[in-house]
């Protein structure tokens, strides 16, 4: 095959599997990429250079990206209107400025990103054969292409992408220069891919310490055979210059670095720190501010393919073995690659903030180390064929395209399940998502798609609000109102407390985030909705504080009964009607609020045990506690949830529910009902 049509294959089919079904399962920092580039080119137009700092780290060439489609996307929008299928402002600065995003706007951005990181797959290959020979190169194109995870995040219009597309080409260029010492061409073009990468994620700067530390080695006489001494002056030259050449990329791209290049470094300085104590993480079935040295073993036990996998170990007993590593070509350059990888792992595992996603640094090096033991499994199995079967083949001459497709045949077989959403892979040999959700946070948005499509069925659904975690993501797919459920808890009514739904998410149960006790409150009703992945629950949809019309016409138990002139109860529905000793009774109070209350009223609930005997009557605040009587305008109708114990009790008893308003300061009762059937 020649090299032209080989190089336009690889382009095509990496940029295929980056954009089919474009529009599914974004991730949950798309849409705040796409806010910031719409930002970065308007501050930029602007001449606005220092704002054009937006996050430390610092994602710069996905806000070029990211700014430039969305540029496109206004411009497409107010030459062909109705094109995109949203109503943009036709205002240039104002249609950047915009902060929601429907799911169309994001197609010219993905098609955008999966173009350059096509390019790099396709430039990976050419550096791979270069360092490695065809063999290497193919089958490593044949394996990335299809790895679970690092197509998931190539997918994504997210920092992860480009910074692991442009830190290994800078690896594979800086090798060619360590190999060769006239070599400043590759020396300078990979200072200029690792200043990419830098400007894209912060921490592609954790290869420098790597590549220091093969420096070191070099001119202590290692790897001579690959690695000439160059002498500790030349190497320190060469290095500078190529730390000077990050440098002055990283400036290039950057307009906040050409007018204020301290205060950039600070924001990025005061960010990291600020992210590495990010808090509110989980490991190992608990919460954590910092998972432990096991994290990183555990991501790469799980989220790599046993394809990979198995390529890894195979790749580690032909370099520790001596009679295989004296069998092998390019150990130096493969021993280069296995402490670069290293000390990234090392570094990561050093911060408190880890998350799975961080291993993509490493991951394409990792891909092209696995493949070398893949051919040397491929060799073995020829190898132990051949002696027993005569007549076959004979494959030694060129071994790549049989390992290539071998390799891409074992990859689809772990990718198919989980097209689109790839994050849901996790390694179904140590038990898949069921086994990982007990280690991990799981989920990075994929389902609430689904949710949001499920809500978009209801009828009005432009009227219907919804409160939902990762609300600037469902907000791309439904087609109503979206509130968020803030972590932080602002003070003031929660946004979630006037919602119809409310959407809740697999890792925000996992943290327990906002808060446990709002968690609670819903943790003890029924969903009316769920989105499962692999028998596993990622979304949950649940009824809102607000019911809508269709939820009033459901009631279980409809009543008409009013407490004075201020509050009518419509009715309330039961989890069950028939108790046992210990079980919880939970009553789902449908209230119509008529004109306003006093401050201090207090609902109060309890049980009668028989129809004679008045029992005290316990407080029970509205939505647990989360919106006060005096907050509630006259007309709204609220859906308020109670749990009742039922005490054990010999011989069983009957039961009725009793309720009534009362105000302490008036000492006035508006009203006190006994409104259930019997519970027994």
């Amino acid at each position: 095959m020649k090299r032209s049509p080989l190089l336009l294959a690889i382009f095509l089919i990496s940029f295929t599997l980056r954009t089919l079904a474009i529009t599914a399962s974004l991730n949950t920092d798309e849409g705040l990429w796409i806010y910031r580039g719409s930002q970065f080119i308007k501050r930029l137009l602007e001449a606005d250079l220092t704002r054009t700092f937006l996050k430390h780290h610092p994602g710069v060439p996905n806000m070029w990206l990211s700014g430039t489609s969305m540029w496109l996307n206004c411009s497409l929008h107010k030459l062909f209107p109705g094109f995109l299928g949203v109503d943009l402002p036709s205002d240039l600065s104002a249609c950047l400025n915009i902060q929601e995003f429907p799911i169309s706007l994001y197609i010219i951005p993905r098609l955008v990103q999966a173009i350059v990181t096509s390019a790099c797959m396709v430039y990976l290959y050419i550096l791979s054969k270069r360092l490695f020979g065809k063999a290497v190169a193919l089958c490593t194109i044949s394996l990335l292409l299809l790895e679970p995870f690092f197509l998931a995040y190539q997918r994504f219009i997210t920092t992860d992408a480009l910074q692991a597309d442009f830190s290994v080409l800078a690896i594979l260029l800086f090798l060619s220069y360590l190999q060769k010492d006239s070599d400043r061409k590759s020396l300078l073009v990979s200072g200029v891919f690792l200043g990419l990468a830098t400007a894209a994620k912060i921490t592609a700067l954790f290869l420098l310490p790597a590549v220091a530390l093969l420096i070191v080695l070099i001119e202590l006489g290692i790897w001579q055979s690959s690695f000439p001494k160059r002498g500790w002056k030349q190497q320190f030259q060469g290095f500078a210059l190529w730390g000077a050449t990050i440098l002055v990329v990283f400036t290039l791209i950057f307009p906040a670095m050409w007018v204020s290049p301290g205060y950039v470094f600070t924001q990025i300085y005061k960010g990291i720190l600020d992210e590495s104590d990010r808090g509110f993480l989980f490991f190992l079935g608990q919460l954590t501010h910092s998972p432990g040295i096991l994290f990183y073993p555990l991501v790469l036990a799980y989220r790599l393919s046993p394809v990979l996998q198995v390529g890894l170990l195979a790749t580690s007993a032909v370099l520790l073995l001596p009679k295989l590593r004296q069998e092998q070509q390019k150990v130096p350059e493969l021993a280069a690659l296995v402490v670069i990888s290293l000390c990234v792992l090392l570094i990561l595992s050093v911060s408190d903030s880890k998350i799975d996603r961080y291993i993509n640094l490493c991951l394409p090096i990792l891909g092209l180390l696995a493949v070398v033991g893949w051919l040397k499994i491929i060799s073995w199995v020829e190898n132990w064929v051949g002696d027993r079967i005569t007549h076959l083949p004979n494959f030694s001459s060129d071994r790549a395209p049989l390992t290539a497709v071998v390799l891409l045949l074992l990859q689809l077989i772990f990718l198919l399940p989980h097209y689109p959403h790839y994050l849901t892979y996790y390694n179904p040999l140590l038990g898949g998502v069921k086994v990982a959700q007990n280690i991990f946070m799981i989920g990075q948005g994929e389902g609430l798609e689904k949710a949001a499509q499920w809500l978009n069925q209801s009828p009005n659904v432009k009227e219907i609000k919804v409160a939902s975690w990762y609300s600037r993501y469902f907000s791309t797919y439904f087609h109503g109102q979206t509130l968020p459920i803030d972590k932080r808890i602002p003070s003031g009514i929660q946004p979630w407390t006037q919602a119809n739904r409310v959407v809740f998410y697999k890792n925000q149960l996992q943290r327990q985030l906002p808060e446990p006790k709002m968690l609670a409150y819903f943790a003890m009703q029924q969903p009316l909705y769920s989105v499962w992945f692999h028998d596993v629950d990622y979304v949950w949809v649940y009824p809102g504080s607000i019911p809508l019309a269709e939820d009033i016409k459901r009631i279980q138990f409809p009543l008409s009964l009013s407490f004075g002139e201020q509050v009518r109860l419509l009715g309330y529905d039961l989890n069950q009607t028939k108790l046992s000793a210990n079980e919880d009774l939970i009553i789902t109070f449908y209230w119509q609020f008529l004109a306003p209350l006093p401050p201090d009223i207090q609902l109060k609930i309890g049980l009668r045990k028989n129809s004679s005997s008045l029992n005290e009557l316990s407080n029970a605040p509205l939505l647990n506690g989360y919106i006060l009587p005096e907050q509630i305008s006259p007309g709204t109708i609220l859906r308020d949830v109670h749990k009742l114990k039922i005490s054990p009790v010999k011989p069983q008893q009957h039961y009725q529910i009793e309720v009534g308003w009362v105000s302490p300061s008036q000492g006035k009762e508006f009203g006190r009902a006994v409104i259930s059937k019997v519970i027994r």
